[in-house]
């Protein structure tokens, strides 16, 4: 069947005889809600196949209807014609800037959608910032450095999770999983409705506090906001200008973005303040804290002032200043700081007065220039990268880790690793004294590492003056220690060092000698010749373009053919290695290495793509790379073929380098050497083995005796789970899906009462079986644990009359217990339960990963939700129901009075919260107040609750 945009997404069915394969299905609610909204409407058989993977163009389709795009724009896509159906939603796309195709001038419409881009594409969607916290996945280098911001900002948005600690990033979506982050998506972006304040003048209420539910945007100068709590993120943008904006008891518990304001500009007046990020692109900014205000982490990606007023706040606490601050930029600190550390490179570091209790310099940061003013201390200062101290300022305690850094004052105490020199104090004459080491270092360093990232010891570097220069007189040599560092003391210039060890070929490492501090983290990778009956191939390449990619094109084990690049960096069959892209270097140079460990007789095709593209110049093109590729065949350290990329002005994106005869030992090779915008081989027979679903499918219970149970869904007819207790063996057990069904189940099985390992495979018809999936099963004891004692902590429950809308619902009984701290819980369904005489009114919501208040009672009797958890422990779950009561408006407020109470009995006197509470008391003893008379109470009166609970 030819998919035609699902039919035009999930075209419009017209077989009476429907197939229903949603049923049951994991997306089941999602899928029906868009299928009753019109927003997808199944294949000419009724079906949805929810499944499938889902491709570039299939996923426009479905961002375009949902999102309600409209306009278009004009493209030229090589590969999108007129013609094509997803011609205009393409169009729309464009128009909408929310996916650009690559750097080829292709979209690729009819590729899978990877996971990754999938992230990144709803990231520029939403324009959700970048997240600048590592996620805590651990196969995120297995994508792309352009994706690792956006996965951790659709991660943190709740929009997309990972599968226990991967996000399988290179993972084809499916189209239910499409769906189900776009129904988030479209939730998430009416839930964050943005107030903009963009006229001079006084925003907020005199008296009390209000609360926007959503961001705020304050987008002009002479702005005043007062007494306001924003539950989500604060921008001050571009439009303020070097005006001024004051903020006066505000509260913001999302991210506050500053891009804007000047010299006298942001005042943060008896306010709170979470998470800020400054950018002002000219760094002409001053943000001063007063009275109780208080900035939890600020982030600097730009010049600032930052001074901490008189009042009894905290002021900044916590100051990072991070590597996008361009060099030559001034930072000036005044105040009290707990911890200032700096990651970027050539800026200068003002402490004008007050303290830093612990200052410390990245690695990478070097360059850094830090003065203390006279009457500033700095209590302890930690020196991972070169920096230069001045000023008449105090320190208590330097750590200087590396060397080369100077200090003018005297600290009191002075930590020095092993072999680390520093210049301490002004220089005394006739050589000065002996406790101040005044060497003047110059050079490099570096850490030269395997393709397994370990350390090489024991290897010689010949270091030769110049870019590319690997001929010439050599300046310098030097070997890697234990730890594979190495330090070259060479007078300032660019170096091209020679990588010399037996059992390695020749790769070489370009390193600068700066004039003023030692340069860091010139580093490489050495490669190990290949093994006797293996073939190794080697590209090398200039500093532009960045990421020059290899392909391998070769003959797999069934008469079809593998691919072997960035996206699939490994062809095995049977739990055999054929070949693998093992380094894959994406930053200039190389070296990147594509080995065949295991011969199949045939043709192998090889060739490069220029991945960064030509560059906006057209310049950065692989015709003027230099590139080089070496052929290495067996434990040869010679190689047996080279190739030099064809010199010239063409802008091609391919290198076909060239086709390779394998018979037995011997190699025959056809020279190609063709530079193409055509991909050499792109329509061959693949070998496509069957591909299991994520994680999150799996469910595995580990009961006492042979009581087991393996389950899996997201499967499709048809398909084979197979169970085994080894990597080689065959399996204990295999189970198919039955028609009509998506989920197979495998029960009496026995993994015994400790922790262990099985192994999952899935056989698909018409393809091979799938690689055997590494399944950790959680012993009986903690599985026990999971399904009577974590699971007992969630029980029917009423949601508390303190509780505001817009809040989120805690569901566990003790929201201070603690749980193991790989838990999941997925909400997988809130299903209104009771009274059968209420309204289509909605009082609780599920936003994916929790449940937030979205309407007060105000019927007369409670009213209850059936809650639907899965409870996980890697591929460990079990499900929990229980009842969520949402009190009455008349319940709530009484609650919420008694709460009032117990604070200003307990000595938080607060006058707003005072007269939120008699007036409630007054609606409470009115037996004629009116339901609108008891919101109207409860809203003032969980405004002040709310307004002391952050004070």
């Amino acid at each position: 069947m030819n998919l035609v945009s699902l039919s035009q997404v999930f075209a419009a069915s017209t077989n009476a005889n429907k197939v229903d394969d949603i049923t049951g299905h994991w997306a089941e609610s999602t899928l029906k809600q868009w299928q009753e909204k019109g927003l997808i409407t199944g294949y000419e058989d009724g079906s949805i196949q929810p499944n499938h993977k889902i491709t570039r163009a299939e996923f426009a389709v479905l961002i375009n209807k949902s999102f309600g795009f409209k306009d278009t724009a004009t493209i030229d896509f090589k590969d999108v014609k007129h013609s094509d159906w997803f011609y205009t939603d393409i169009a729309k796309a464009t128009s909408a800037g929310y996916i650009k195709g690559y750097p080829n001038q292709t979209f690729k419409p009819n590729q899978s959608l990877s996971r990754e881009e999938m992230a990144v594409i709803v990231t520029s969607l939403l324009q959700l910032k970048g997240s600048v916290t590592p996620t805590v996945f651990t196969d995120t280098t297995a994508g792309h450095e352009w994706s690792k911001g956006p996965i951790g900002a659709i991660v943190e948005a709740g929009l997309m999770v990972g599968y226990g600690q991967k996000f399988n990033p290179l993972t084809s979506a499916t189209r239910a999983e499409a769906v189900s982050v776009l129904d988030r998506a479209l939730k998430f972006s009416k839930d964050s409705e943005t107030v903009v304040y963009n006229q001079a003048g006084n925003y907020g209420p005199e008296t009390g506090v209000t609360t926007i539910t959503g961001s705020v945007y304050i987008d002009a100068p002479g702005i005043v906001l007062s007494n306001t709590i924003i539950t989500g993120d604060l921008l001050i943008g571009e439009g303020v200008g070097k005006g001024d904006v004051s903020l006066k008891n505000v509260t913001v518990r999302g991210t506050t973005t500053i891009t804007g304001g000047g010299k006298n500009s942001i005042h943060v007046i008896d306010s709170t303040l979470i998470t800020v990020i400054v950018n002002k692109k000219d760094g002409s900014i001053r943000i001063i804290t007063e009275g109780s205000g208080s900035v939890q982490q600020i982030t600097l990606q730009s010049g600032a002032l930052l001074e901490e007023g008189t009042g009894t706040g905290s002021g900044f606490d916590n100051v990072d200043l991070s590597g996008l601050i361009p060099a030559n930029s001034q930072v000036t600190l005044a105040g009290t700081f707990e911890t200032v550390d700096v990651y970027a490179a050539a800026i200068q570091v003002n402490l004008n007065s007050g303290s830093i209790q612990e200052l410390q310099v990245a690695p990478g940061a070097s360059n850094t220039g830090i003065n203390i003013s006279s009457g500033a201390s700095l209590t302890t200062l930690i020196l991972n990268a070169v920096a230069r101290v001045t000023g008449q300022g105090s320190i208590g305690t330097a750590v200087i880790n590396v060397s080369g850094s100077t200090i003018t004052q005297t600290p009191n105490h002075v930590t020095r690793a092993d072999n680390i020199s520093v210049t301490i104090g002004s220089p005394a004459p006739n050589g000065g004294n002996p406790n101040s080491v005044t060497e003047i270092v110059y050079g490099f360093e570096g850490t030269i590492t395997d393709v397994n990232h370990q350390p090489v010891a024991d290897l010689t570097i010949q270091f030769r003056k110049g870019l590319g220069n690997t001929t010439g007189a050599i300046s310098g040599t030097v070997v890697t220690d234990i730890n594979g560092h190495y330090f070259a003391s060479l007078s300032p210039g660019i170096y091209t060092g020679q990588l010399v060890k037996a059992g390695y070929i020749t790769t070489y490492v370009i390193a600068a000698s700066l004039t003023d501090y030692k340069n860091t983290l010139q580093d490489a990778t050495a490669i190990r010749i290949p093994a006797a009956d293996e073939i190794r191939i080697v590209l090398t390449w200039d500093l532009l373009p960045l990421d020059e990619d290899s392909h391998l094109v070769g003959p797999a084990a069934n008469n079809k053919f593998f691919h072997t690049w960035y996206a699939d960096n490994e062809y095995t069959k049977n739990n055999v290695l054929y070949a693998d892209l093992d380094h894959d270097d994406t930053n200039s140079y190389g070296p990147e290495t594509t080995t065949i460990r295991k011969r199949v007789d045939g043709t192998y095709t090889f060739y490069i793509v220029n991945f960064s593209g030509n560059g906006q110049a057209g310049l950065d093109t692989l015709s003027a790379s230099g590139a080089k590729v070496e052929v290495y065949n067996g434990d040869n350290a010679v190689p047996v073929k080279t190739y030099q990329v064809p010199a010239g002005a063409g802008n091609q994106l391919y290198w076909h380098v060239f086709n390779m005869s394998v018979d037995g030992n011997n190699l025959t090779f056809e020279d190609k050497n063709e530079l193409t915008n055509t991909q050499p081989l792109a329509n061959v027979d693949f070998d496509l083995d069957s591909q299991l679903p994520d994680s999150y499918a799996f469910s595995v219970e580990n009961h006492p005796g042979a009581t087991d149970v393996v389950k899996l869904n997201s499967l499709s007819p048809g398909d084979i789970v197979s169970v085994y207790t080894n990597e080689t063996g065959p399996p204990i057990q295999s189970e198919p899906v039955q028609e009509g069904s998506d989920t197979t189940e495998i029960t009496g099985l026995d993994f015994g009462a400790n922790e262990r390992i099985i192994y999952v495979t899935l056989t698909s018809p018409g393809l091979d079986e799938s690689r055997r999936l590494t399944v950790p099963v959680i012993s009986e004891a903690n599985y026990t644990e999971l399904s009577t004692t974590i699971a007992n902590a969630f029980a029917d429950k009423e949601v508390p009359g303190t509780l505001s809308v817009g809040d989120v619902v805690y569901l566990q009984s003790n929201p201070l217990q603690v749980f193991p701290s790989d838990l999941v819980i997925d909400i997988k369904s809130l299903e209104y339960y009771s009274p059968t005489s209420v309204s289509d009114t909605v009082y609780l919501y599920k936003d994916y990963s929790n449940i937030r208040y979205l309407e007060y009672n105000g019927t007369n009797e409670p009213i209850k939700y059936k809650v639907t958890l899965e409870l996980r422990r890697g591929f460990a779950t079990t499900n929990k129901e229980f009842i969520l009561t949402v009190p009455t408006v008349f319940s709530a407020l009484q609650q919420s009075v008694n709460a009032a109470h117990i604070l200003l009995n307990n000595g938080s006197f607060d006058a707003a919260l005072q007269e939120a509470m008699d007036n409630a008391n007054e609606v409470l003893n009115n037996p004629n107040s009116t339901v609108q008379e008891y919101l109207t109470a409860l809203i003032a009166i969980h405004s002040a609750l709310d307004a002391v609970a952050g004070e």
